[in-house]
């Protein structure tokens, strides 16, 4: 029964076992990395059996690429618009803190995931591949559509800014398991790169 007393339907009913158990999966993953995150943990966090798991994820590897979409398209709903905004060098200073809050972002240890699953699992390789794919497409058009300088960017340059991104997203992760650290300035300044290096490629003939 939903909170207004409504039956649910079937279909409404597998929708919301299969939400929360994305939502278990992000916690127990957060805490534990996507090896130490056992199925039954992540069923019993969200309340259900391993046998509600299997009726809707084929294993833990579909649940990654699962929650890595479900974690995107939430970030860019309502995390990213927060972050962007005020000036450019305001939006990256709030990006550089976010990323080096206390806890990694749970989107951070995704990307990780995904790439590291691809490594292990080469019968899988093309399906996170894609995954992957979707995460820099997304970061395109997130770019795109924020565009702090008003100009028009070339599709390549605006590819290689998202990737650029990434890489500084992933290196923040990389400092942390060096036990460097992944301090604000030291990001600020990556991005900063990032942004202006693109800035001065749209001038480009």
């Amino acid at each position: 029964m939903s909170a207004r007393g409504e039956r649910l339907s079937r279909t409404q009913q597998q929708a919301r076992t299969r939400q929360r158990l994305l939502e278990a999966a992000g916690e127990v993953i957060a805490e534990h990395g996507l090896d130490g995150a056992t199925i039954d943990d992540i069923a019993a966090r969200a309340g259900y059996s391993r046998g509600a798991f299997y009726s809707n994820f084929e294993d833990k590897v579909a649940l990654l690429i699962a929650l890595s979409d479900s974690r995107l398209a939430a970030f860019a709903d309502v995390t990213l618009p927060g972050l962007l905004t005020g000036t450019p060098d305001e939006q990256i200073a709030a990006v550089a803190r976010w990323l080096a809050g206390t806890e990694p972002p749970l989107e951070v240890l995704l990307l990780v995931e995904l790439a590291r699953q691809r490594l292990q699992s080469p019968e899988r390789a093309e399906e996170l591949a894609a995954a992957i794919d979707r995460v820099l497409v997304a970061v395109e058009e997130l770019l795109t559509s924020y565009d702090p300088h008003g100009v028009e960017v070339p599709t390549e340059e605006r590819a290689a800014q998202a990737r650029a991104t990434l890489a500084a997203v992933l290196g923040a992760d990389l400092l942390r398991h060096l036990g460097a650290g992944g301090d604000a300035r030291t990001l600020e300044l990556l991005l900063a790169g990032i942004d202006a290096g693109v800035v001065r490629g749209t001038g480009s003939p």
